[in-house]
């Protein structure tokens, strides 16, 4: 059955590998008419057989939809583009939820079809109901990117500042007397570090601060606000869904930045945690030492 005359479900429906319900699935959540939603439970992650075969591309197989009409999917908050079936994250195993949670969640936009208004002569734009189901369907994926971007910006925000104090972090008087100098070079070249990815973070806390407010962003919003909520066609309608992809294009490249960026200031913040409580603990260690052997040696006088 070709998606667009797929019914949205009702109710979640059991995909099954060899006679064995390895995940479901969910048609059309509201007001997303181009979507599906699959969640995985934990045992399927565990079941080593079925454990190889859990990727997002044997997912939409398993729905008999091609790689190529994706437009993006996203877990968590990790969003991908689909690059016409290309993207090789399509192939990669997926990663096993959180302990705490039942499922994980891949939420995946399709493309709509790509004519979706036609002009008339005198000027004015004819709309089907499908049409402006398509336009709110992509400004919903939009909003949800976005939800992503400033959920991770808020969380580079405070990794930022983690970074930042690291490295005007000073050694106590006792920590500079006693620390090894093998754990002070290790704990330096963990801060060298810091310098490098500070810019990047720096770069994209601008970048999804500014994105919000981009003329291009606001003529959408207006757009939306006034033409396709209300369902009042416009003569620039037939520029909209071009606009819209181009937008949720950016967006998806500057979420796939932010994860990135993030997940390389999370390692180098370990680093330099994980180095300067291996020197606090040597430096500790030997201070005890030295004070163990003065005291020894005042006891033999």
């Amino acid at each position: 059955m070709n998606f667009s005359e797929q019914p949205p479900s009702k109710q979640w429906a059991a995909l099954k590998y060899r006679g064995e319900k390895f995940a479901e699935v969910w048609f059309k959540p509201e007001g997303e008419p181009f979507a599906l939603t699959f969640r995985v439970p934990q045992k399927s992650f565990q079941t080593s057989g079925m454990r190889q075969r859990l990727t997002t591309e044997n997912l939409l197989r398993a729905v008999t939809i091609p790689a190529e009409e994706v437009e993006s999917w996203q877990h968590g908050e990790v969003s991908h583009a689909g690059m016409d079936g290309s993207n090789p994250e399509l192939k990669y195993l997926l990663r096993p939820p959180p302990q705490d949670e039942a499922h994980l969640s891949i939420h995946v936009s399709l493309k709509p079809p790509p004519q979706i208004v036609t002009s008339t002569e005198s000027g004015t734009i004819e709309m089907t109901k499908q049409d402006w189901q398509e336009l709110e369907g992509r400004w919903k994926v939009l909003l949800g990117l976005e939800a992503a971007i400033e959920t991770m910006r808020l969380k580079m925000e405070g990794l930022r500042a983690e970074l930042e104090a690291a490295l005007k972090q000073p050694l106590t008087s006792e920590e500079k007397v006693h620390a090894l100098n093998a754990d002070v070079a290790q704990w330096n070249k963990a801060k060298t570090r810091v310098h490098y990815v500070l810019p990047r973070a720096k770069e994209f806390i601008h970048r999804s601060t500014w994105a919000a407010g981009t003329p291009e962003r606001k003529k959408l919003e207006e757009i939306y606000k006034n033409h396709i909520r209300p369902r009042v066609p416009s003569p620039q309608m037939d520029k909209v869904m071009e606009e819209l992809d181009h937008l949720l294009k950016d967006r998806q490249v500057l979420s796939a930045q932010g994860v990135a960026v993030y997940q390389e200031c999370k390692s180098i913040s370990a680093d330099v945690q994980g180095t300067l409580r291996t020197l606090q603990s040597n430096a500790a260690a030997n201070a005890a030492k030295k004070k163990g052997a003065t005291a020894a040696r005042r006891k033999s006088f």
